[in-house]
């Protein structure tokens, strides 16, 4: 499992997996809990000692290290079918006929161990990686094949996910990244 985990060091996530601030507990429910997504703009708007602010994707990628060049590859180019070639080539146990099918429990240990890693580090959600969306998928698909995916917009989906969630009032999901964020919005904001 090591092998695996260690070449997470060397992959365009490093900062987005490592990256840590550490705020206020009100501060942070604060920034949260008045965060909405302004489609037109592109933009999650919010408040925060009685100002409003917002952050676009633009400046999520560059506070946890991404890149936004447009040549990279837009994770909606990934079919369902290379998603599933990847799963058999790592050794997936079951057949796959959809993504909802997915089972975790199926890759073997240091696959299942990556895959966690990655989605509880990356995901909207903090619990349950067995219905993982198509999006997130693709993550590991980029780094097993090592091409240039647009992982910002894998994220900043996520993110923008994490305001519609159900659970959205007994918890702040996308953790890793709502402390970053309300960091980024307390020094623009003193």
């Amino acid at each position: 499992m090591l092998y695996v985990v260690e070449c997470l060091k060397y992959s365009p996530l490093v900062d987005a997996l490592t990256k840590l601030e550490v705020v206020p507990m009100s501060c942070l429910s604060l920034v949260y809990s008045t965060a909405f997504y302004d489609k037109i703009n592109e933009r999650i708007h919010f408040e925060l000692h009685d100002e409003k602010t917002s952050i676009s994707k633009h400046r999520l990628c560059a506070l946890i290290g991404l890149s936004q060049d447009p040549s990279l590859v837009n994770h909606d180019s990934i079919t369902t079918g290379q998603l599933f070639s990847m799963f058999y080539q790592i050794g997936y146990t079951e057949t796959l006929t959809t993504i909802t099918k997915f089972k975790k429990s199926c890759l073997p240990p240091q696959w299942n161990g990556l895959f966690t890693l990655l989605f509880k580090g990356l995901s909207e959600r903090s619990a349950g990686s067995d219905d993982a969306s198509k999006s997130f998928m693709t993550v590991l698909y980029g780094l097993y094949n090592g091409i240039d995916l647009d992982y910002g917009s894998i994220i900043w989906q996520q993110l923008v996910q994490s305001l519609v969630s159900s659970s959205r009032h007994s918890e702040i999901s996308c953790g890793r990244f709502w402390p970053i964020i309300t960091n980024w919005a307390m020094d623009r904001l003193h």
